[in-house]
């Protein structure tokens, strides 16, 4: 019976419902399975084999018989000790070996074996079983031999559960899949792909376990919110906004359009270009003046009207705010020494710092000394004894002063004084009055009147200045060096070693300090504090009111030829070619800034932006930034001789020299800045 049953088996049924078992057999479920080695060549011999009565092992059921003595058990695997945690259920490797330095573990398209380790130790050798059999209800989930070049296509049964129990939650709908080969997976299984079941996190709805909400179905598109900004009165929105910053309005742009509306409104822009007034963020509204149209006003025409001195400020939210901030924003960004690209950024390849245009006047005929510059005119002195004013705008010369014997040393005048009402003579018909104050190597000083038109009849803005002398001071037995105007004085300073002060109201000699054993190059003047550079190489601070010695500051090791003194800060330059800050109420050196190669002739410092600009002998200008102590920026071959003195404001620097010229930096090109002071 068992003979024919296997004839007909091996007759009626094809070659895949037999097919012949050649390796061993394996499962991760741990179920042994009964192999056998190759079949017997022929059916002959089967057929020899059952007619002598062999002992035969059924294998699959009834699919096959094989002879018992032929057939290998595999052993069974290694039982997992619960109560004392001894192995570890599952782990995965490439290879089927922990032990060997193979790459971290994937669920790529071959799909990984499946090994049983001892849980203390990881790299112990893995049991790796792998078969090749057809599929059957029993072995559908395959796991690849480690050793094949290609592995099977078929996912194992780990991330097929996985799947099966991520799709099954509604939690995870909508989120991403498991990722095949994912760094985030096997981060979170530890780094190794080591699964520590006994400290995994608590359930939180991602293994398709029920929570309570699971049913809940929230629509996460449904407004939750109030749009405060939107619902609450425009005036109170804007000044809510007033107190954000520059970036905090930029990101408010973008929120919305109401939003963008009122962060963009003139207002807003009008509160941060104020919260930058620290920094020396300041505007003269004064330039930018309207006639006032009164009743009598409104009928005159129009070339009337223009000819009318009656004028009004404009109101502050007149002003167009945002292209006021992001033009001063970036002019400062125009005297950094960092790449500039221009408003589109176009060619961030090749930027280089701004260059500022480069404007130079001639028309002293001799080594011109000293100068000064408001917001439309420049005024020098030269050693050919003459005073000239120069428009700042076209860089014409609009007039010529002959008032000193000799060389026009050091001067100083009242800026933007033809900008000030108060200063309008009563019947001038326009004429503005204002004041200058010169000294000379002819040891006097000359107090002169200037008074200013800012009549626009020829076309142009440049106004006609006009100045008469009001008087000559006689007191110095030398060279009149260095010059200062205060509310009530007139200070001067000279080689006979003595700074004097004069009333200015009655041009009569008030006090006179003396204690240098050189000439005084440079004087600088803070409320009732005087300091005095000398070339003995020490600095001096004086009590203007009672006349007493503060400090003597030992300043440089040889002498002194120009000072800044602004606030609590002195900045004295000397023949050492170094510059140093010093602080006036303790008397230290707080910094030394070195640079220069020859003397430091002339010093400019602005203590809201922090820089200081100096001119030497070497004929370089240098931008420092004086909390640092570093140059920003460098000048070379503007001129060539000497610096004398140099003068500078947000928008441009200003430079005389030995050379006879005038040379002015200009910032501001492209940009309207009328307003900046």
């Amino acid at each position: 019976m068992l003979r024919s049953m296997v004839l007909n088996s091996i007759i009626d049924d094809d070659a895949e419902s037999a097919p012949p078992f050649s390796r061993l057999l394996s499962s991760f479920l741990g179920s042994p399975f009964i192999t056998t080695s190759d079949l017997p060549p022929s059916d002959l011999s089967l057929i020899r084999r059952l007619d002598a009565g062999a002992d035969l092992e059924a294998v699959d059921g009834a699919f096959a018989a094989v002879p018992r003595a032929e057939t290998v058990t595999r052993p069974a695997s290694p039982t997992p000790s619960f109560a004392t945690d001894t192995y570890s259920l599952i782990n995965w490797t490439e290879k089927g070996d922990w032990a060997s330095a193979q790459p971290r573990p994937s669920l790529s398209d071959s799909a990984p074996s499946c090994s049983l380790l001892p849980s203390g130790s990881r790299r112990s050798a893995s049991y790796t079983y792998s078969y090749a059999s057809p599929s059957t209800p029993f072995n559908s989930f395959r796991i690849s031999n480690s050793s094949s070049p290609k592995g099977s296509r078929n996912f194992n049964l780990l991330p097929r559960l996985w799947e099966a129990l991520r799709d099954s939650s509604p939690a995870r709908k909508g989120k991403r899949r498991f990722d095949i080969a994912s760094d985030d997976l096997w981060t979170e299984f530890g780094g190794n792909g080591y699964i520590d079941y006994a400290n995994l996190p608590p359930l939180d709805g991602e293994e398709g376990e029920l929570i309570d909400d699971e049913a809940c179905f929230i629509d996460v598109r449904a407004v939750t919110g109030l749009d405060i900004i939107a619902n609450i009165p425009d005036e109170l929105a804007l000044h809510l906004l007033s107190f954000l910053d520059l970036p905090d309005i930029v990101a408010c742009l973008r929120v919305s359009r109401t939003w963008g509306r009122l962060a963009s409104d003139n207002a807003v822009w009008r509160s941060l270009f104020a919260r930058k007034r620290g920094s020396g963020w300041l505007l003269d509204l004064r330039r930018l003046r309207y006639p006032a149209l009164s009743a009598s006003a409104a009928i005159l025409p129009p070339q009337d009207l223009s000819r009318s001195r009656t004028f009004e400020l404009p109101a502050p939210l007149e002003l167009d705010w945002y292209n006021l901030y992001k033009s001063r924003a970036e002019l400062d960004h125009r005297w950094s020494a960092s790449p500039f690209t221009g408003r589109n950024g176009e060619d961030k390849e090749n930027a280089k710092a701004w260059e500022p245009r480069i404007r130079r006047m001639l028309g002293h005929t001799d080594s011109v000394y000293c100068l000064e510059f408001d917001s439309s005119r420049i005024i020098t002195g030269s050693r050919d004894r003459t005073i000239k004013v120069w428009s700042l705008k076209t860089g014409r010369c609009l007039a010529t002063f002959i008032g000193h014997g000799g060389s026009v040393l050091c001067l100083k005048f009242e800026h933007d004084f033809d900008l000030d009402d108060t200063n309008a003579l009563p019947e001038g018909q326009g004429w503005k009055k204002g004041m200058m104050v010169s000294g000379s190597s002819d040891c006097t000083v000359v107090v002169w009147n200037l008074y200013s038109y800012p009549a626009t009849d020829d076309g142009d803005d440049e106004f006609t200045t006009v100045a008469e002398v009001r008087g000559i001071l006689r007191g110095h037995t030398g060279g009149v060096l260095d010059l200062r105007i205060e509310n009530n004085w007139i200070i001067s300073c000279g080689k006979d070693a003595a700074v004097l002060v004069w009333d200015r109201s009655t041009l009569t000699l008030h006090r006179a300090f003396r204690g240098h054993d050189g000439p005084v190059n440079a004087v600088g003047v803070q409320g009732n504090r005087l300091a005095s550079a000398s070339g003995d190489g020490k600095m001096i601070l004086w009590d203007m009111s009672t006349g007493e010695r503060l400090r003597t500051f030992d300043a440089h090791d040889r002498g002194l030829a120009c000072i800044e003194f602004k606030g609590d800060l002195i900045v004295s330059g000397s023949n050492d070619c170094k510059i140093k800050v010093w602080s006036a109420s303790t008397g230290e050196c707080l910094r030394t800034l070195t640079g220069h190669d020859m003397l430091v002739r002339t010093l400019s410092y602005d203590p809201f932006s922090g820089r200081l600009v100096s001119g030497s002998y070497d004929r370089s200008i240098k931008v420092w930034d004086v909390q640092t102590g570093k140059v920003v920026r460098e000048f070379r071959g503007l001129h060539y001789s000497h610096i004398f003195d140099i003068k500078f404001n947000c928008c441009r620097i200003v430079s005389v020299s030995h050379d006879q010229q005038i040379v002015v930096l200009d910032f501001t090109d492209g940009l309207d800045t009328s307003l900046f002071i």
